[in-house]
Parts: structure tokens; C-alpha cells; sequence
């Protein structure tokens, strides 16, 4: 019996976490684009992939981590939305169109053995900058995710905080009134 306790704790140990970015984005699909072209560009200007430390009951910490770059799987689903909304994408150019610049600015995760639970915080940024002629657009959206739990947060607990604040980040990116107008001047 203590053979398979033994097993079934190192089986539970946490291990480095390399997150996967994977957002969904969920718009209404309003035509406000009315088949416009739009130049689009993401980046991930995160100055490190390390996104923070997930400790267990012993005290032990792993790093959290999303190594690949971010960009073109957040090109890909801004792509798609911007489409449901009407507009044609074209990768960013340096023609007088609008376009529209996305950069991951932040992922941040924390968790912290408390005295009865795990907290776990993620803080998303995601700046958007549009140019459009003579007419700039630029916001920082900041999404923070909080998550309790009896445990750790194991790879799945973080790869889900990471993507949903990255895709409600992206949500209020493309729900913003002032970034779509900004891309219909």
C-alpha cells in the first residue's frame, strides 16, 4: 500500500508548466467593417517568457512559462473575428490603410500556498495601436484572473487562466467603439 501512495504522489508532483496560447474570441457579428481592408500585426513584446512560480504544499516552486511565440495563433483568431465583423485582413502593410498593431505586452501568473488554499492570479496586458491616415488609436487592455483552489495550480488550472485572460482581452479589444472607429475613418 505504501508502494502506491509513493506512485500516486509523484504522479501528483508538480512539474515546469509550458503554457500553450490558445484564445477564443466570442464578438456578435455586427457588419461594422463593411468589407473594409485592414492591415493587421501581432507581436509578443513580452521582455520574458516566464510568466511566474507555482509552489507546492512543501514549498517547492515551479516555473510557468509560454515559450512559443504568440503571435501568429493570436493573429489567426483576430483574423477570424475581424472577418465576422466585416472586415478583410491583409497582414500589416505600410500603405496609408488602417492598421491595426497588437502586441502582448504582459502575462504575469502568481500563486500562493495561503493557509487553507492555493491563490492564483494572472494579470494579462495586450496594448492596440491603430494608424489610419493622420488618425492614431492606441489602449492598453488589462485583464486580471483570480483562482482558488485546494491544490496547486497544475497545467491545465494555468494554461485556462492564461486563456481566458487573453481572450477576454482580445474580446475588449475588438468590442472597443473608438478602435472600430478608429479602423472606419
Amino acid at each position: 500500500m505504501t508502494i502506491g501512495a509513493l506512485a500516486l504522489t509523484q504522479g501528483c508532483a508538480l512539474k515546469p508548466q509550458d503554457i500553450r496560447i490558445d484564445p477564443t474570441i466570442e464578438l456578435s457579428k455586427a457588419q461594422t467593417g463593411n468589407a473594409k481592408t485592414i492591415g493587421v500585426a501581432v507581436s509578443d513584446a513580452r521582455p520574458t517568457k516566464k510568466l511566474g512560480q507555482v509552489g507546492d504544499p512543501d514549498g517547492k516552486m515551479v516555473e510557468v512559462s509560454v515559450n512559443q511565440d504568440a503571435g501568429p495563433v493570436i493573429y489567426s483568431r483576430v483574423s477570424d473575428a475581424l472577418g465576422d465583423l466585416g472586415y478583410k485582413v491583409t497582414p500589416q502593410s505600410n500603405g496609408t490603410g488602417p492598421n491595426l498593431r497588437i502586441e502582448v505586452q504582459s502575462l504575469k501568473l502568481d500563486s500562493d500556498k495561503r493557509a487553507f488554499d492555493f491563490l492564483t492570479t494572472l494579470r494579462a496586458e495586450v496594448t492596440a495601436r491603430v494608424d489610419n491616415g493622420r488618425s492614431h488609436f492606441e489602449r492598453i487592455y488589462t485583464v486580471n484572473q483570480t483562482m482558488n483552489s485546494a491544490g496547486p495550480s497544475y497545467t491545465a488550472e494555468s494554461s485556462r487562466l492564461v486563456n481566458t485572460a487573453v481572450s477576454m482581452a482580445l474580446q475588449d479589444m475588438l468590442s472597443d467603439q473608438k478602435l472600430l472607429e478608429a479602423l472606419n475613418k
